[in-house]
């Protein structure tokens, strides 16, 4: 059982190495724990376990060494993670509606605190976690700036701004939730909120880049 706050309500069974089985608030409380430590971007091994450890206290499985590790270590180096690709692809995976995730998404980008996110930020924010959905679940391709423009884009000239100007974030969670639903009902699929259709609604399904065969 996760070291939560009170009242936050659990419908299935949470295992400590199934990020799957976790809540949105799990996520978020580590979130909330990487922002208490200031730690910077660049994670090490020890430093997530630290964070993992401090929500799940009473763990008896070590979803670091098991699943985050070996899914999210850069492939340059190996030496750390990308704790937003980390917090974006657990939030993805995650027990949650499609609205709590893209609000906690675009709060994760929110970096001034101000918000609102800028183009530039929106574009990071599809980026990184469209990534960490590829990472955390080993499917699809890793998204490259071409991939994202095209609802950047969209997403400015929907809140009628240039992108020279900001976006406030309810707008954008609003708007990420129907571009999601414009992009099933023109692939024709019928469910929009699970991993798996948010990389095939960003066409990033084509190919896979992860081995299915590592950790």
């Amino acid at each position: 059982m996760g070291n939560l706050e009170s009242g936050v309500q659990r419908t299935i069974q949470v295992i400590d190495n199934d990020p799957t089985t976790w809540s949105l608030e799990h996520v978020e409380a580590l979130w909330r724990r990487h922002q208490a430590g200031a730690h910077g971007f660049g994670l090490h091994r020890k430093e997530i376990k630290e964070i993992v450890r401090a929500i799940f206290p009473d763990a008896k499985k070590d979803v670091v060494g098991d699943m985050i590790w070996p899914r999210f270590a850069e492939y340059d180096s190996g030496g750390e993670v990308n704790a937003l690709e980390v917090l974006g692809g657990l939030a993805v995976v995650s027990q949650g509606s499609l609205e709590g995730k893209a609000n906690f998404v675009l709060r994760l980008f929110d970096f001034n605190q101000v918000g609102s996110l800028s183009y530039d930020e929106v574009v990071v924010a599809l980026l990184t976690v469209l990534a960490g959905c590829c990472l955390a679940t080993r499917r699809g391709s890793l998204p490259q700036d071409e991939d994202v423009l095209q609802h950047a884009d969209d997403a400015f000239r929907k809140a009628g701004r240039d992108s020279t100007m900001r976006v406030p974030l309810l707008e954008l969670e609003h708007w990420f939730v129907a571009r999601c639903a414009d992009l099933c009902r023109d692939r024709k699929l019928e469910v929009c909120d699970s991993p798996h259709t948010l990389l095939l609604c960003f066409d990033l399904m084509q190919a896979s880049v992860i081995p299915d065969d590592d950790p």
